[in-house]
C-alpha cells in the first residue's frame, strides 16, 4: 500500500472536520442565545394542525438544535402523563423535518465538495422528504387526536446571556461532541480510503453485479452501494470519483443514492436502534423506531418511482 490514500484521507479530513465543528458550535450558541425561545411562535400553526401541546411544539423548535434532547422532551411529558402514547409518536415521528435539517451540519460539509451540485440536490430530495413525512404525520395527529383548548403560548423569560459568554459556553459544550465526531470520523475516512485502494469496492460490486438485473440503476453504480454499506462517506467519495471521470452522470448517482438508502436500511439498524431504545425504552423504542424506518423508506421509494418516470 502506498501513502495516497493517506495523504487523500488527510486533505479531505482537512476541509470537512473544520467544517463540522464550526456547525456545532453554531447550533449551541443559537441555544445559549436563547433565539430558540424567542421564535417559538412560529411553531404555534404546526401544534394547531396537528392538535398537539405547544410543550410539543417546543420539542419541535429544539430538533434543530438536538434531536436528541427534543425527544428526550417527549418522552419527559409521558412519563409525567402530560401527554400520551398516540401524542407522543405523533410528536416524536413531527420532529423527522428538524432532524434531516441537522445533518445539515454533517452531510453538507462532506457531500457538497465532493458532489457539488448533485450532492444539493441529493440533500434537497432527502429534506422534501422529511418534510412530507412531517405534513403526513401532522395530518394523522390531526384525525386521531383531539382538538387542544387549553393551549397557551410558550413563554419562558429568561435572563439573556451576552455574546461572549454564550460562545464560550458553546465552545465548552461542544469541546465533546466534536472530540466524539472526530474520534469516528477520522478512522473512518482513512479506512475509506485505504479500503479504496486496495480495491475492496470492486470486489463488492463484482459480488453484487447482479443488482442491475432488478434495480433501476446502472451496473457502474454497484460500488456506490458497496460503499454505502461501510458508510455514507465511502458512498460519496466513491460517487465522487465516478462522477468526475464522467462514468455516471448526476442524475444516476442520486438514483443510486436513493436505491442504496433502501438497501442499507438493515445495517443501519446498529445506529438507530440504540438511540431510539435508550430514549423510549424496549416497547416505544422498537415500535416508534419501525413506523420511522418504513415511512421513510416508503416516501424513498416513491421518489426514486417520480425521479424515473418523469425525468
Amino acid at each position: 500500500m502506498t501513502l495516497t490514500p493517506l495523504i487523500s484521507a488527510s486533505k479531505y479530513l482537512a476541509i470537512m472536520i473544520p467544517t463540522m465543528a464550526l456547525g456545532i458550535v453554531l447550533v449551541n450558541l443559537v441555544t445559549n442565545l436563547q433565539l430558540l425561545h424567542r421564535i417559538s411562535w412560529l411553531v404555534r400553526p404546526i401544534t394547531r394542525f396537528g392538535h398537539l401541546r405547544d410543550e410539543c411544539g417546543l420539542s419541535f423548535i429544539t430538533a434543530f438544535g438536538s434531536p436528541t434532547a427534543a425527544n428526550s422532551i417527549l418522552m419527559e411529558l409521558y412519563q409525567k402523563g402530560k401527554i400520551g402514547k398516540r401524542e407522543l409518536y405523533v410528536a416524536s415521528l413531527t420532529n423527522s423535518f428538524p432532524a434531516i435539517i441537522m445533518h445539515l451540519r454533517s452531510m453538507l460539509p462532506v457531500i457538497v465538495p465532493l458532489l457539488g451540485l448533485t450532492g444539493l440536490a441529493y440533500f434537497g430530495i432527502l429534506s422534501v422528504l422529511g418534510l412530507v413525512k412531517t405534513g403526513l404525520i401532522l395530518l394523522i395527529g390531526r384525525i386521531i387526536l383531539p382538538q387542544r383548548k387549553d393551549n397557551h403560548p410558550i413563554n419562558e423569560e429568561k435572563e439573556r446571556p451576552t455574546f461572549s459568554s454564550a460562545l464560550w459556553k458553546s465552545i465548552r459544550q461542544s469541546k465533546k461532541v466534536i472530540i466524539k465526531i472526530v474520534m469516528v470520523t477520522v478512522p473512518v475516512t482513512v479506512a475509506t480510503f485505504v479500503l479504496i485502494d486496495l480495491g475492496v469496492f470492486d470486489a463488492l460490486a463484482r459480488y453484487l453485479k447482479d443488482i442491475p438485473k432488478y434495480l433501476p440503476i446502472a451496473p457502474e453504480g454497484i460500488p456506490i452501494i458497496a460503499a454505502q454499506f461501510v458508510s455514507s462517506i465511502a458512498a460519496y467519495t466513491v460517487a465522487s470519483n465516478l462522477l468526475i471521470n464522467g462514468v455516471l452522470s448526476g442524475y444516476q448517482i442520486i438514483i443510486i443514492l436513493l436505491v442504496g438508502n433502501i438497501l442499507t436500511t438493515i445495517t443501519g439498524l446498529r445506529y438507530i436502534v440504540p438511540y431510539y431504545i435508550g430514549i423510549f425504552g424496549p416497547r416505544l423504542g422498537v415500535e416508534l423506531m419501525l413506523i420511522s424506518t418504513a415511512l421513510r423508506q416508503g416516501l424513498v421509494l416513491i421518489a426514486i418511482f417520480l425521479l424515473i418516470m418523469f425525468r
